[in-house]
């Protein structure tokens, strides 16, 4: 239990490589070890089962028999009794509270799964916006540099006033773009404080860029649904029914108890003053079978055993689910690598193109609106070829969370 936690909280901390951030202050994650623990304690039972169990009572009564006139007498009781054979419910029970144990752990590693993923989901938003607003931080100079050469255009009397209003108005787009990424990310970095378990966001630092790989090896990599801790759960609830199903059926098996004690009865059970003729020791042995039972057995099998096979349809469900989802991620990251390229070779060409129109705007061959457009596409690309590795990275973050690394 403690190996399989500390490696969620590996997990989790090579999604902020370059951080000290306290991640195993994640309370989801810590709940889900708590109810882990809790399961794995209750394991252990068939031998638990075969110590004795002792009870002792001690009190005062006072009591009144009709006419009679009323007496307080002690009384008390010790008392043993020793499980020797209960028709292998015991194993079964034991072997109930294994599976259940096991579930425990596939729901720790679900529950890491599921909150590194929403780690890494926003790290890779934040560290997009910091990317674009340098981008948009450049356009906004670009834009700056042809407002001014507008001016001294319409100055010049080359251009209208109209010219540099497309900039100043471009130019407070730009400026209310970078005001809301910011925003964004100051709401992204509150979001993140709850699943890493902090209370500040002072500590926290990212990745410097939004990267990807060009023969990353997650593509490449197979995937057997079965080790999804999800199956593994549906799976282990279904031996868990089938288990159940088992001991109900053995209803009518025989109990074997071995049992002692010890017991001292008042006046009101016994009619002897002294208290030595009141008490009495007993060893015996109880042989205990159930005949008949008005078929509730059988009802309660009946439906344990559709429990069982409602669990055994939706783990197979899952597998394919699940398979599914691995290849459809895969053939997305494929795709979203593919389109890069196209996106980079766009951006190669606009910027050729910016060149050539911003050398023609300033021979007075094109106007204002023409560089403005050329500036926006250029720069539209690079906001695009960002997105995309975003995008890159989202896919990726669900890939890994499907493979469990």
């Amino acid at each position: 239990m403690y190996v399989l936690f500390s490696l969620i909280i590996f997990l989790l901390n090579s999604a902020f490589a370059q951080s000290d951030v306290p991640l195993h202050n994640n309370l989801s994650i810590q709940s889900y070890d708590k109810a882990n623990e809790s399961a794995e304690v209750k394991t252990g039972y068939l031998g638990r089962s075969f110590l004795p169990s002792l009870t002792f009572e001690l009190g005062q009564e006072k009591f009144q028999t009709g006419r009679y006139k009323s007496y307080s007498n002690p009384y008390g009781m010790l008392e043993a009794k020793l499980n020797l054979f209960r028709g292998g419910r015991d194993n079964i029970e034991s072997g109930i509270r294994d599976l259940q144990a096991q579930i425990g752990k596939y729901n720790l590693d679900s529950a890491g799964r599921e909150e590194l993923n929403k780690v890494r989901k926003i790290q890779w938003q934040i560290v997009y916006n910091l990317e674009l607003i340098k981008i948009v931080e450049r356009e906004r100079i670009e834009n700056s540099k042809l407002k001014e050469q507008a001016i001294r255009r319409a100055r010049s009397g080359i251009s209208t006033s109209s010219d540099t209003l497309e900039f100043m108005i471009y130019n407070s787009q730009l400026e209310e773009t970078i005001e809301s990424l910011n925003h964004e990310n100051k709401i992204l970095k509150i979001g993140l404080l709850p699943l890493l378990g902090l209370d500040s966001s002072e500590s926290l630092s990212f990745p410097q860029s939004l990267e990807h790989e060009h023969d990353d090896i997650v593509m490449k990599k197979t995937y057997s649904s079965i080790k999804n801790p999800q199956v593994q759960t549906l799976n282990a609830e279904y031996e868990s029914f089938n288990l159940q199903k088992k001991s109900i059926n053995r209803y009518w098996t025989p109990r074997f108890d071995l049992y002692g004690g010890y017991y001292l009865y008042t006046l009101r059970d016994r009619d002897y003053m002294a208290y030595n003729a009141r008490d009495d020791r007993v060893i015996g042995l109880r042989l205990s079978f159930e005949l008949f039972d008005g078929l509730k057995s059988q009802n309660q099998s009946t439906a344990t055993e559709y429990q069982a096979e409602s669990k055994r349809l939706m783990a197979r469900h899952i597998e394919r689910q699940t398979d599914a989802q691995f290849l459809m991620y895969q053939e997305d990251l494929k795709h979203t690598h593919e389109v890069m390229h196209y996106v980079e070779d766009r951006i190669k060409k606009s910027k050729s193109y910016l060149a050539a129109t911003l050398q023609e705007y300033d021979r007075g061959v094109k106007n204002s609106l023409d560089a403005l457009t050329a500036m926006q596409r250029y720069y539209g690309y690079e906001k695009e070829f960002l997105l995309r590795k975003k995008e890159y990275q989202t896919i990726k973050s669900d890939l890994l969370a499907i493979l469990g690394e």
